[in-house]
This record gives structure tokens, C-alpha cells and sequence, in this order.
């Protein structure tokens, strides 16, 4: 539970990278730049994904025991 919660964090200040590079920046014009924000951008969504999805299996799991 630990390590999906460090990916979800890690996610998530990819995506604000991306946000970051995207707005603040000039690096998105080039084709370099649009490369390494799709990707950070993509890899910052997976690493997030997991974990909110765990938390309601947990926390149906309580419910059901309750």
C-alpha cells in the first residue's frame, strides 16, 4: 500500500511537471518538448491510477466486515 502511495505521489508531481513545462516554458513548442511532455504526462496518469482504485477495494472491504 506504501509503494502505490509513493507512485500516486510521484504520479502526480509528473502531471504538475507537465502543467509546469506546458505553461511555463517554450520547450512544448518543439517536437522534443511535445515528446517529453506527452510522456511524463502518460507515466504520470499510470503511476496514479492505481491507487484510488485500492483505497475503494479497502474500503469496501470495511464495509462489508463492519
Amino acid at each position: 500500500m506504501k509503494f502505490l502511495k509513493i507512485l500516486h505521489w510521484l504520479g502526480l508531481t509528473m502531471v504538475l511537471g507537465v502543467v509546469w513545462l506546458h505553461l511555463g516554458t517554450d520547450l512544448t513548442e518543439q517536437v522534443s518538448g511535445m515528446l517529453w511532455t506527452s510522456v511524463l504526462l502518460g507515466l504520470g496518469l499510470v503511476f496514479m491510477s492505481p491507487f484510488p482504485v485500492v483505497l475503494a477495494i479497502e474500503w469496501a472491504r470495511g464495509q462489508s466486515s463492519a
